[in-house]
């Protein structure tokens, strides 16, 4: 019997997470942010490793990567990925992300300027939807957010010449204790891309960030994006943004009329709901079209009734005049134990109370005599009262005339244009136009949602606190441009993809399919070539879609 000796060798095999990455490198290089970034920000330094775009695009991998990560634990979120398949260069490794290098990245995307270097990419990104899969900007929905702090308030002057407080102010997030930031986004409706980003002060006011925006901003949104219509919320309303309005009259707007002005409450005191036409598209609407000249701009004022609005309109007042009611009984019955001098004094406090209430009347006003003696119990027959004081009787009744009036007045708010056309945009158009408002608050839940961009507000130095809100705009940049494109694509060809219930959408969102890429593994093995596992279908339909560029992640 030959006995042979044999030593086997054990494959050595490890796995790397690619899951939807390779989507979102994927759509970073079709866009080209690091070579947008490097082309503005050179590398000067011979032995720097690690490019200011190449990083961008890392820290843009890891607010995606639905992992919240801060910013010193991003190499730990680079450990078990595929860091030169997704990043295209093959001596990266996860080291290369550390803190001091993507810190350096941050500072010189702050000494760039935030603002400008974002309006780049866009830009890039708006011209290749648009020249590859259709998108055509129209409206852009202008509005503000806030970012709070765990830190000390600070001054810091922006590469424009813009100082920007951090400090307290008005808290969209409810907390009031802590200092903020402000964020300003004009989002397109239909892809909801970021087209330009600002940061504000932590107390800057929303009026006026809007004035300035536009003074800034108008000429290039028409001319690097071609957009024709702005809309933005009732803040914007006011006497000197519509004189800044009215120096652009090839730009149109539509915002909503603020319902403290006068001229509104006086409109509405008079408006007649019979003399309302019956919105086609919507039987919950009716509208009247008025014409308007106030702050001196033409404009069109279309005025709403909404049947759901008059709902919830009438509940709040309610409500409102029920804890109104409480507060004036109380302070009736409070007025009913004092002691007046004089029946006239006691006539008049009654009179300047009555002025008081807001959803009642006094009724029924007696004045009684109390008469006070010395002593205790009963007093004397005959005996003189020390003091004589008057007192007050009332009762509270409802202002029936006025309650009505209030209620005739709810359920209604009023839209302006300074498209005076009623051709070019009806009061469907209007509405429809101030309703894709709710696209850019979209974009703000999406920024602040921790399960999605993992980019927390947690570094020291504030100038990289600022740049990475602007990797946090570029993540959902790179989100919306991957819904659009994949949308684009499923209507083009006639593909539907399932839905979380299974059923089959034309309009998946990116979120639903990023969940649907989980588990995809790359299987390192020894002397092998890397092999792409848990590939299904559903991946493959997309992948097919997407083209080579998104496959080439994938195998």
């Amino acid at each position: 019997m030959v006995i042979i000796n044999s030593k086997i060798e054990a494959v050595k095999s490890k796995t790397k997470v690619l899951n939807h990455l390779g989507l979102v490198a994927g759509m970073c290089k079709e866009i080209g942010i690091a070579d947008i970034i490097n082309e503005q920000i050179p590398n000067e330094s011979p032995d720097k490793i690690l490019s200011t775009g190449i990083a961008i695009e890392g820290l843009i991998l890891n607010g995606l990567g639905f992992i919240n990560k801060r910013l010193y634990l991003v190499s730990r979120f680079f450990k078990n990925k595929p860091v030169d398949k997704l990043l295209g260069i093959s001596y990266l490794t996860s080291e290369h992300f550390n803190d001091d290098a993507l810190g350096r990245a941050l500072d010189l995307v702050y000494d760039y300027g935030i603002s400008e270097l974002y309006a780049l990419v866009s830009s890039a990104a708006i011209a290749l939807l648009n020249k590859k899969y259709g998108l055509k900007i129209e409206s852009g929905q202008l509005d503000n957010t806030n970012f709070h702090l765990h830190g000390k308030a600070k001054e810091l002057e922006l590469s424009d010449g813009r100082l920007i407080n951090i400090t307290h102010g008005h808290s969209k997030d409810h907390r009031p204790d802590l200092v903020q930031i402000g964020l300003q986004l004009i989002v397109d409706h239909q892809s909801r891309i970021p087209l330009l980003m600002n940061i504000l002060s932590g107390n800057e006011e929303e009026g006026k960030s809007y004035g300035d925006f536009i003074k800034a901003h108008a000429k290039q949104l028409q001319t690097d994006y071609d957009l024709e219509l702005l809309v933005v919320d009732s803040k914007l309303y006011n006497q000197k943004n519509l004189a800044l309005l009215g120096r652009n009259e090839t730009l149109k707007w539509v915002t909503r009329v603020p319902h403290s002005l006068k001229a509104i409450k006086e409109l509405l005191a008079f408006s007649d709901k019979n003399e309302f036409k019956q919105l086609e598209s919507d039987d919950n609407y009716s509208y009247q079209v008025i014409c308007s000249n106030y702050g001196s701009v033409q404009q069109r004022w279309v005025v709403f009734h909404s049947q759901n609005k008059y709902g919830k309109d009438l509940k709040q007042f309610n409500k409102q005049v029920a804890k109104q009611n409480i507060a004036d009984g109380k302070a009736a019955k409070k007025l009913s134990k004092q002691d007046f001098d004089t029946s006239q004094e006691a006539l008049q406090v009654a009179h300047d109370f009555s002025k008081l209430l807001k959803y009642n009347n006094l009724d029924n006003i007696k004045v009684i005599t109390k008469k006070y003696y010395d002593g205790v119990g009963k007093p004397k027959k005959g005996q003189e009262p020390t003091r004589i004081a008057y007192k007050l009787e009332v009762t509270i009744k409802p202002n029936i005339e006025f309650l009505d009036k209030k209620k005739s007045q709810l359920g209604y708010f009023i839209l302006a244009t300074n498209e005076l056309d009623q051709a070019k945009m009806t009061a469907e158009q209007v509405l429809s136009n101030y309703k894709n408002q709710a696209g850019v608050e979209r974009g703000f839940r999406f920024l602040k949602d921790p399960n999605i961009v993992g980019s927390s507000l947690f570094v020291q130095k504030p100038e990289r606190m600022m740049a990475i809100i602007m990797i946090m705009t570029l993540c959902l940049l790179v989100y919306s441009a991957l819904e659009f494109k994949a949308r684009a694509l499923l209507k083009t060809n006639d593909l539907t993809f399932n839905n979380r219930l299974g059923k089959p959408t034309p309009n998946p969102t990116m979120k639903w399919i990023f969940e649907c890429f989980e588990g995809i593994h790359v299987l390192y093995q020894t002397d092998c070539k890397p092999v792409v596992t848990n590939l299904e279908e559903e991946h493959e339909l997309i992948l097919n879609l997407f083209g080579s560029n998104y496959w080439r992640f994938y195998t």
